[in-house]
């Protein structure tokens, strides 16, 4: 459930061209929320629409690790969330809140069409916005803290160690022509998804927006922050 969505008004990002939004997210039903979970990892539509030859690359990639995700990590969680669960329960939350709030069209998680299984270093997840921009979503979830600095730093960590052209190959073959040649000129958006432990949630996204780390993100021209709380780890 949305909470709040809205683009932030600041004259450092509008300096720099940069849009920057925020979402904050309540899950109050995690049961729900896990059911969806693996209707949406197990929905394999998306291969469908790939050339005859993809379609066979993309659907041998991605069958161990839904059935890893689902068999060893979604269907196994009980009354925990665990961090490993929680990353994807971020991830793909955040995917859910862009598509509701701001139309974007969510991607498969990056596991799915990535060579190596679960575990593979880079982006967690991915979605195309109707500005025709890819972005590249980390996220972060701790069970009593609010990650937003680990997400941002390991975004601009990757940006470094140049995560997202590595997966532009990929992402090639699920996205617009547009947003594909708008990548090649560094022209993407990025999204900080994390967890909220927090007593005054507006707090956090207000101690993100005069962070450092956020600085370099504004370099590009859209920036998604996306604050997940959870208030019903009742899991049955």
């Amino acid at each position: 459930m949305i909470i709040n969505s809205k683009q932030v008004t600041n004259s450092m990002f509008q300096k720099k061209g940069c849009k920057v939004f925020q979402i904050h997210v309540v899950i109050d039903d995690i049961n729900s929320r896990v059911k969806k979970m693996i209707e949406t990892i197990t929905d394999e539509s998306w291969i469908g629409k790939l050339k005859a030859g993809d379609q066979m690359c993309y659907g041998a990639r991605a069958e161990p690790t839904i059935k890893k995700l689902v068999n060893q990590i979604f269907e196994k969680v009980d009354n925990v969330v665990s961090e490993d669960f929680g990353e994807y329960l971020i991830s793909m939350t955040a995917q859910d809140a862009l598509e509701t709030a701001y139309n974007h069209k969510r991607l498969p998680l990056a596991e799915l069409f990535k060579e190596k299984m679960t575990g593979n270093p880079g982006f967690d997840f991915h979605t195309e916005s109707n500005t025709y921009l890819i972005a590249f979503g980390e996220a972060k979830y701790k069970s009593n803290a609010t990650p937003y600095k680990n997400a941002l730093t390991q975004i601009n960590k990757f940006i470094t160690l140049k995560k997202d052209v590595m997966e532009l190959s990929d992402l090639e073959k699920l996205v617009d022509k547009k947003s594909y040649t708008n990548a090649l000129k560094n022209k993407k958006a990025y999204i900080a998804a994390f967890s909220i432990n927090a007593k005054n949630p507006l707090t956090i996204f207000e101690n993100i927006l005069k962070s450092d780390d956020i600085v370099p993100l504004c370099d590009f021209p859209e920036l998604y922050l996306i604050g997940v709380e959870i208030v019903d780890t009742g899991l049955n």
